[in-house]
Formats: structure tokens, sequence, C-alpha cells
């Protein structure tokens, strides 16, 4: 009997986390198919992908009829790309809602979503309101196994610069060590921890949702 190959799909596959989830799962045997979608394209060429150009205007015709094992939405954005909260709140939450609702409808049970430490829909940061709005409203769609991922600080090469990121990439993983006992979830992870945790656990895919801090995100990874 033939080994099963899944269908996967990232949201946000031009950004830090989404990029290295895209080459992890086309190197990875248990996939056969890949779509990743993001509004410009990825430079990468391989015979599992598919890229969908798409905004959140444009991508609920273009993944109206597909049919996706496991759905990975990694897609955020920054203040300082996004400074309008309207805009910001329609990319992190209503984005991966939108396609998640079309996965989920068209018999998708299996997704993972990154989020942030410290993510509380009660929050005053508008950040960690916000994170915390997008988990809620996605446990509301009814995933058979919902992951969610809270890492601290990302590390990774971004396509982009970000200054204070650049600085914080250097000095905190210095400061590591002195987080210890429940503060390890404050220290830094790497994306591709982050993508390798998210592709096990969907391949293992406990029922119910899960959440995972920095320190078992690395354990998993």
């Amino acid at each position: 009997m033939p080994d099963t190959k899944y269908i996967a799909m990232v949201l946000g596959a031009s950004g830090l986390i989404g990029s290295e989830t895209v080459n992890l799962l086309l190197n990875n045997n248990n996939y056969k198919t890949v779509y990743a979608i993001s509004r410009k394209g990825i430079a990468i060429d391989h015979p599992k992908l598919n890229q969908i150009l798409a905004d959140s205007d444009s991508i609920a015709t273009k993944i109206a009829d597909l049919q996706i094992d496991h759905f990975f939405s990694c897609i955020g954005t920054t203040a300082n790309k996004t400074p309008d909260k309207k805009e910001y709140y329609a990319i992190d939450l209503e984005y991966p809602m939108r396609v998640a609702n079309i996965l989920h409808h068209n018999g998708c049970e299996i997704m993972c979503l990154v989020s942030s430490i410290g993510a509380n829909s009660s929050s005053n940061n508008f950040y960690l309101k916000l994170k915390g709005d997008t988990e809620e409203a996605i446990q509301t769609i009814g995933f058979k196994s919902l992951h969610i991922f809270r890492p601290s600080l990302l590390l990774g090469e971004r396509k982009e610069f970000r200054l204070l990121e650049s600085i914080s990439q250097i000095i905190y993983p210095i400061f590591n060590w002195i987080l210890v006992g429940k503060l390890k979830d404050y220290r830094s992870i790497h994306a591709k921890d982050i993508a390798s945790a998210m592709i096990n656990v969907s391949l293992t895919a406990q029922n119910g949702t899960h959440i995972y801090q920095t320190q078992l995100i690395k354990e998993l990874a």
C-alpha cells in the first residue's frame, strides 16, 4: 500500500517563517504538492511548487476549488509597513480567516497558525490584542487539528531590512542564557525551527487545539 502524500498550502510564503516553511515542505517526501500564496511571488523553481499570486481581495476565486491537507498561516505585517490599523487588522486577521474558511469548507482539517508570545485578545497593546483576536477567530472555524505557535523574537535572514530587528538578532541571543525557567519562552528562536515544528505536528496531527510557546517549539523542531 503506497504511503500517503499530502498537499500543503502556505499563506505568507515570501515572509521569514513562510519561506522557511515552503523550503522544508518542498524537501519533505511526505508532501507531493505545495501551494505558496504571496503578492509578488517567490524565487523558487521546484516541480512540487505551485505559486498563487494574490492578495486578500483576490484570493477567494483562486483557491475556491482547492483541496488542501495541511494549511500553514505565516502571514503578518508590521507597523512600519502598514501604519493604518484597519489595514493591519485586515492583513493579519481577515486574510487568514478568509483562506482558512474556504479551505476548511473544502475539507482541510489541519491548520498551523503563527501568532506571537503574549497574544491576548484582552491586551491593551494593539499587536498582542490583534494576535489574540486572530487566534480566537481561527478557533471558531472548527479545524479538527489546530496548532497555534507563539514564538518570541525571530532569528533568520529577512528580505527587507529592519534596523531594530537586525540589532536585536545580534544582541538578543547573547542574553538567552539569562532567560531561565518560565522566561525561556522569551528566548529568541530561528524561523526554520518554527517551520520544522509546524510540519512535524501537522504530520502527527493530534485532534484539538494546541498552543506552543518558544521552548516547546524548539523541542518539536
